[in-house]
């Protein structure tokens, strides 16, 4: 069964990184990013190569259905970050974490 894990993001310093955190980007098979382009920098910082797909508050309604559906089609885990910060808390995120909820996915 897939996963999806809400990934706090340091809000200012990189060295705020967990290993909790990692752990969550490392079992990932794609991530959600409100900006790729941020995220990318995180990933590239913490050596970590994944696929990103944007996830932000204009497109987000649509696309937390769609990723839900490759998650199911794949059984593959999702990691979901924001560019600072939690995931759903004042940043996008909450779409997608509601949609994984009534899909049974847990998270």
């Amino acid at each position: 069964m897939p996963r999806l894990y809400v990934v706090a993001t340091p809000i200012g310093n990189l060295d705020d990184l967990t290993p909790r955190m990692r752990w969550a980007l490392e079992s990932a098979s794609l991530i959600a990013a409100e900006d790729t382009r941020v995220t990318q920098k995180l990933l590239t910082v913490m050596g970590i190569s994944r696929p990103l797909i944007s996830n932000h508050q204009h497109n987000e309604e649509a696309r937390a259905p769609r990723i839900i559906e490759r998650m199911i089609a794949e059984n593959i885990d999702v990691a979901v970050t924001c560019d600072a910060g939690t995931p759903g808390i004042s940043d996008p995120g909450m779409e997608l974490v509601a949609a994984a909820w009534q899909a049974g996915i847990e998270v």
